[in-house]
């Protein structure tokens, strides 16, 4: 039973029919729930026409083609490209073929899962000197508790609990817990969240009977920076990394990850129909799959013949920024109507607005070479979900903002020089993931 269960997880087929069952429903989801709930507050357009919806299904079987292409000892480097299909491609190609979207995001999005899928680019292993043993176990905690120094001083131990009800109260909460930061909390944030508390705790699960304090203490700091800073992605980030753990196999992560998407999906359109409450299917449905999507068509469509060269960012001694806002803030008057809405964007978007298409495809590139390169230097696969966390950010913030802010450049030295290696032996056998 347990065999055919891994082989049920590990399948490509059975992955590229649930991929195909989560499109086809996210198609669906998209008329019956986010267009006809949010077309008057956030902009949402239904347009059915049929060049665009054929384009649409080609560029899908692109997406199909490339998940078969990615080599078999690249275990890694497919899961990440099945969240790439999963969270990048589908939601951009359903606005496109249905929502009245540019294609530029479509095209993007599948060229980024293309740059990681092709065997043509494949890194060569990269061997970078670790740290020794016994440094490597203690620089981890030694550095997050001297990052959660400065979140202690400026917030104290003053908890809502309510928060974890994740209501619309946490905005509130946030945007106070902004106010009252400085820029070591500012800038501290990503790092922990995202790299440093994730590599604690699996350190601390995959030697739990010696290190299991290394999970407790990094499951309590994430628990406490929530309280203090509502961000929902704390939450999230543990689930994520603590199933990415789980195992050796990437394959089967992939179909655990796959599955439990889809899961989350009908789920959540099982709790709208039969309880008439549309809050779960709101965060699952429109915000983790189409947000993304209709921002970075917003920042297509207004800086397409403008673009602004980092004149908001370090190159403004080069160039003058031409708006009164910030382009996170100035998208947010656009979809909202509110300055003091930020809508952030992903890599490709962020790219085209700073310079054109050209932009865009370089930092499409830039993201790609990221991701191959920690999968060159043969990890741990218990450690692959610090590299999904990457990839989130990817989705949802700047490159640059992605390397230095949410620590992903920190998350490269992190896994050059204190993630442990697959055992040299299986490495032929199995690539990225032991």
């Amino acid at each position: 039973m347990v065999q055919q269960l891994n082989k049920l997880l590990s399948s490509h087929c059975a992955h590229a029919l649930a991929l195909l069952a989560l499109y086809l429903l996210l198609l669906a989801e998209y008329y019956r729930f986010v267009y006809r709930h949010f077309f008057y507050l956030m902009g949402f357009d239904f347009r059915l026409h049929p060049v665009s919806f054929l384009v649409g299904l080609l560029l899908l079987g692109v997406v199909f083609g490339s998940l078969f292409a990615v080599p078999q000892r690249r275990q890694g480097l497919y899961l990440l490209s099945l969240l790439v299909a999963a969270l990048f491609c589908i939601p951009q190609i359903i606005l496109f073929q249905v929502g009245k979207a540019t294609p530029f995001g479509s095209l993007y999005s599948v060229l980024f899962l293309m740059l990681l899928s092709t065997p043509l680019l494949q890194l060569p292993p990269c061997s970078v000197p670790q740290l020794p043993g016994r440094l490597r176990l203690w620089a981890a905690p030694l550095l997050v508790l001297l990052a959660s120094v400065p979140f202690v001083l400026t917030y104290g131990f003053h908890f809502d609990l309510s928060l974890f009800a994740l209501s619309s109260h946490t905005y509130d909460v946030r945007s106070q817990a902004l106010s009252q930061g400085n820029i070591f909390t500012a800038y501290l944030l990503g790092p922990l969240t995202k790299v440093l508390l994730p590599l604690l705790l699996v350190m601390g699960l995959t030697q739990w009977c010696r290190r299991w304090w290394l999970a407790v203490l990094a499951v309590g700091l994430m628990l406490y920076l929530f309280l203090i800073t509502p961000q929902k992605s704390i939450l999230f980030s543990i689930v994520l990394v603590m199933a990415c753990c789980l195992g050796r196999n990437c394959y089967v992560k992939s179909g655990l990850v796959l599955y439990g998407l889809l899961a989350l999906v009908l789920v959540s359109v099982g709790l709208n129909i039969s309880t008439g409450h549309i809050l779960a299917e709101s965060i699952i449905v429109r915000r983790l799959f189409f947000i993304p999507a209709l921002v970075a068509d917003n920042y297509y469509v207004f800086f397409q013949d403008h673009p602004v060269l980092l004149s908001h960012s370090f190159l403004g001694s080069f160039f003058h920024y031409p708006y009164p806002l910030d382009p996170s803030h100035l998208i947010g008057q656009v979809m909202y109507n509110r300055t003091i809405t930020s809508c952030n964007t992903g890599i490709m978007a962020d790219g085209f607005m700073n310079f054109g298409h050209l932009g865009a495809i370089l930092f499409v590139v830039l993201g790609a070479l990221v991701l191959r390169f920690i999968d060159s230097l043969h990890c741990s696969s218990r450690y692959i979900g610090l590299v999904v966390v990457l990839l989130f950010s990817f989705l949802n913030g700047a490159f640059f903002t992605a390397m230095l802010t949410h620590g992903g450049l920190l998350l490269v030295l992190v896994m050059a020089l204190l993630v442990p290696r697959a055992p040299v032996a299986t490495i032929p056998q199995t690539g990225t993931c032991q």
